[in-house]
């Protein structure tokens, strides 16, 4: 026999923990009603009146996990006693249990492959009643492992995974949603996921008799503050079925609760898509599809309910660790972990995401939903940023009439991708009447699917009329490789939604979306063609580097290839804003061509245009820097040309310039001009 005292070196471990939100597509729930649940463990009452907690303390916005679990602080000392095939293992005090199935002993730590069993003491366990317990230990590899205990008068055996690292793992039994409580843990199993050796060791185990975050109505559990009331279901794997602003009465008649919540499908949640098949893997058929490898974070499309695998609350934030079903297969739990801390601030709503797959199959590239976002049918209008001058303020796209996007006659119209320099990427879905809604805001995606599904309107959260939209990335899942990201939600006219994005803008980089990835922006078009200096105007127009000063308004008109200037008052201009596309150096051209065209219907026989060239250290138009040009009106167009490298201000980069088409004209004349370009 002998007898092997070892410093295991270990901090003390705290669980690194974020959160997300996911989708499937939905089948039918079995109730109609909208319901609140109450926000205390244990209760069975509902919240039934409108008003929010009069609580507005708010927490700090830090980068740390609002609501990951605390610190266990264990001893660094584990002795391991070895006799014939055998070993004995005691550390912190409490901890007592028999190792088999090992193939060896490397140092501190167990190398183990298959069937490592350890066989605990009955004075391993910490409270008599249990329905949570947490593992401290260090894996080179990522593991699958079992718990045995008793629960009433049966032996019950529940399942886990671990991720490779020096690690805390918690995890509720899974009858904890049903207030069932188990006892003697007498035994954990761990085997590799891999197939390759793992160099193990378990530090510590304590249990836990842990209050039951759900209320009887749906084991929703709600957070509130003066401004949201939030609810995340916890029989659906944590997902947000239910977010009531506190605003939301008053601006739209009806409107309680802005999620729907009609089946495991819906709600705002994480979803991820991988393989189609895969050694023993065959995935099923969804609207009469073969469909994929598909973790739901609710649940699977025969509303068989998601595991949760742990809950901690604090004061203003959930954190929810769930294992999802894999939504075209009937109760087929995936080997996936997905995490999500949602917390509230005053004017928003933050969720961190993260999901870990453990099957070891090799997926495919796929767009995840990041997340899956479904709301009520009453929100008519989907509203986005479609430009190149983010955060600016700049004109919103928005459409009235989107259709069913999983009908593969409007998947196309829509999906709507995002242009290469665009960082506004956040979207709406409003009432186009209150000018009232919700909006997501997800940092470094690449796309927005959205559509409706079956409109009629309806306010109900639990309708089977739906609005969607998930922003989608490219991704290839990896096995054992966290996926993590974050995203703001917030609630009010589009001007207010718009406005508490902007200022939280840099709240996140989500950094971790461009691994594994494929872009799928729109490349920027160029605004001055390579190789000269010939302007683009529709694009110049689109991105704003062209855009009306003073009484005029100017557009593109297809048909004639040229910028259209409307003169709407007195002295009309527009500004060509050049230092936006980088520096252009002015000693590489002459001169400035202008090719316009003055159509015949116009208020005046001749016209004078007057340039305002800022170069060098002049950036804005200036009197002093001012070339004045004769226009000709002959229904033709006329080449202006501006012989700019005479001018002894013409030095340096080329800024832009304000182009005062008309120095004397009526409100409608109008100019067609064809080619900006520098010579």
């Amino acid at each position: 026999m002998k007898i092997r005292t070892i410093a295991l070196c270990l901090a003390i471990l705290t669980l690194a923990l974020t959160a997300t939100s996911c989708t499937g597509n939905g089948t039918p729930s079995v109730t109609d009603a909208d319901t609140d649940a109450a926000t205390s463990p244990n209760t069975d009452t509902d919240a039934t009146t409108d008003g929010d907690s009069t609580d507005t303390t708010q927490p700090e916005e830090t980068t740390s996990n609002e609501a990951a679990p605390e610190s266990i602080e264990f001893d660094r000392n584990v002795t391991i006693t070895e006799e014939n095939g055998s070993a004995k293992v005691t550390a912190n005090g409490d901890l007592s249990y028999t190792a088999t199935g090992y193939k060896a002993l490397d140092g501190n730590r167990f190398v183990i492959n298959r069937d490592f069993t350890m066989t605990l003491d009955t004075t391993a366990t910490t409270a008599a009643d249990f329905n949570r317990f947490s593992i401290c230990y260090v894996s080179d590899q990522p593991l699958k492992g079992t718990v045995t205990y008793t629960e009433g008068s049966a032996t019950k055996t529940d399942s886990f995974f671990l991720e490779a690292g020096e690690n805390t793992f918690s995890c509720l039994t899974t009858s904890y949603l049903d207030g069932i409580k188990g006892k003697d843990i007498a035994s954990m199993t761990f085997s590799t996921c891999n197939g390759e050796d793992a160099r193990f060791i378990l530090c510590l185990l304590r249990t836990y008799d842990y209050p039951v975050y759900t209320s009887t109505s749906e084991d929703t559990y709600f957070i509130s503050n003066s401004r949201f009331r939030l609810g995340i279901r916890l029989s659906w794997g944590g997902g947000i079925n239910y977010l009531r602003d506190s605003k939301s009465r008053s601006a739209m008649d009806g409107v309680s609760n802005l999620i729907n919540q009609y089946d495991t499908g819906r709600l705002v949640q994480q979803s991820y898509y991988g393989t189609y098949e895969e050694g023993d893997y065959k995935a099923g058929e969804f609207n009469n599809s073969k469909w994929c490898y598909n973790p739901v974070q609710g649940g699977d499309k025969y509303q068989n309910h998601s595991r949760i695998i742990d809950v901690v609350v604090k004061e203003h934030s959930v954190y929810v660790k769930s294992q999802p079903q894999d939504w075209s297969l009937n109760n087929h739990i995936t080997p996936s972990y997905m995490e999500n801390t949602y917390t509230l601030y005053e004017d928003r709503i933050r969720v961190d995401n993260r999901f870990v797959d453990f099957s070891g199959m090799t997926h495919r590239y796929a767009h995840q939903e990041l997340p899956a976002f479904y709301t009520l049918s009453c929100f008519d209008r989907f509203s986005w940023y479609d430009g190149y001058k983010g955060w600016t303020g700049d004109t919103l796209s928005h459409r009235d009439d989107l259709n069913f996007w999983g009908d593969p006659a409007y998947n196309a119209d829509c999906t709507f991708r995002i242009r290469n320099s665009n960082t506004e990427t956040w979207c709406a879905w409003t009432s186009s009447t209150a000018d009232y809604g919700i909006g997501l805001y997800v940092p470094n995606v690449d796309t927005f699917l959205a559509g409706r599904h079956s409109y009629n309107g309806s306010t109900s959260a639990k309708s089977g009329a739906t609005n969607y939209v998930a922003p989608l990335n490219l991704l290839c899942l990896v096995s054992y490789e966290p996926i993590e990201y974050s995203y703001l939600i917030t609630t009010g006219s589009l001007s207010d939604i718009r406005e508490t994005f902007r200022e939280n803008k840099d709240f996140a980089t989500n950094a971790s979306l461009h691994k594994n990835y494929q872009s799928q922006r729109v490349e920027d078009e160029a605004v001055i063609t390579p190789g000269s200096a010939v302007l683009n105007l529709e694009e110049a127009l689109d991105r704003r580097v062209i855009f009306p000063t003073n009484n005029a308004a100017a557009a593109y008109d297809a048909a004639e290839g040229a910028m259209k200037l409307t003169v709407t008052g007195a002295d009309p201009s527009v500004y060509f804003d050049l230092a936006v596309l980088g520096q252009i150096a002015t000693d590489a051209y002459e001169t400035l061509v202008i090719e316009y065209k003055i159509p015949s219907g116009v208020s005046q026989t001749d016209y004078c245009c007057d340039l305002f060239i800022c170069a060098g250290t002049v950036t804005a138009p200036d009197g002093n820097y001012r070339v004045r040009a004769d226009l000709k009106k002959t229904g033709d167009y006329v080449r202006l040309e501006i012989p700019v490298s005479e001018l002894s201000y013409w030095m340096g980069s080329f800024n832009g310039f304000r182009f005062d088409f008309f120095d004397s004209a009526a409100v409608g004349d109008t100019m067609l001009v064809r080619t900006v370009a520098l010579e």
